[in-house]
């Protein structure tokens, strides 16, 4: 079979073989979405097994129940889990849209302690607990205010979860990543993925960190880095694809 493209003329083996390339070229090509902001929950697909529809999620600094969410695909799988958030507007969200989560207004540290909450917007991607992260902002904070701090381990033993392994902790809480992975007694809840956003520039700078160094010394490996997030997992899990 013969097919003029422009002064091209190109050459199929069979009709039949035309049919099948057009099927592969135009409508098996359909777009990979995501939720998430940076498309982690699009590298959780492959990394986490299509038969697994139940697990138990927690997301610290969740933002917003649908957009940016690490965890809303998931969600619609049919996983649970607890969502966490020190703005309390953004917990209202979740508990409009996700009321069968545990949605927490907490700000998460490694130990509970008086500090400063910087926020700079009404329902923005930019709350910080870390001063150094407000002072390098180009605007100032439309407020700030004093909380008390919790730890991670403290939220889910006031919860349903506890005592349960994770199989997905997600956090992103600008700078105070590190402070928050520590607060959580991974040998008991033994997250079997753990999101972990980092603004280093190099992979170098990555391996040298605090976050990879003390996620290594506990058998954790990094198997992908989506632009600011570090995604590392276990060895091995029965909610993994293989």
């Amino acid at each position: 079979m013969k097919l003029i493209r422009g002064a091209a003329m190109v050459t199929f083996k069979t009709f039949g073989h035309f049919l099948w390339l057009v099927r592969k070229t135009w409508i098996t090509r359909g777009p990979r979405l995501y939720y998430s902001q940076f498309g982690e929950d699009a590298v959780l697909r492959e990394i986490i097994s299509p038969q697994c529809n139940k697990g138990i999620y927690v997301d610290v600094g969740a933002y917003h129940p649908v957009k940016f969410s690490n965890t809303h695909a998931l969600y619609k799988r049919g996983w649970r889990g607890i969502n966490i958030d020190m703005d309390p507007v953004k917990i209202e969200a979740f508990s409009l849209a996700r009321s069968d989560d545990v949605n927490v207004c907490a700000a998460i540290s490694s130990e509970k302690q008086l500090k400063e909450v910087y926020n700079f917007s009404n329902y923005g991607l930019t709350s910080t607990l870390d001063p150094v992260v407000a002072a390098a902002e180009l605007q100032k904070p439309v407020s700030i205010r004093t909380v008390e701090t919790t730890t991670l381990n403290d939220v889910l033993e006031h919860s349903r979860y506890a005592g349960q392994e994770i199989d997905l902790l997600s956090i992103d809480v600008e700078g105070h990543d590190y402070e928050v992975l520590r607060s959580i007694d991974i040998d008991r809840y033994k997250p079997k993925i753990i999101i972990v956003e980092s603004t280093l520039g190099s992979i170098r700078e990555v391996i040298d960190s605090a976050i990879f160094r003390y996620l290594e010394e506990r058998n954790y490996r990094l198997v992908s880095w989506t632009y600011l997030s570090l995604i590392f997992k276990v060895e091995r899990s029965q909610i993994f694809r293989y």
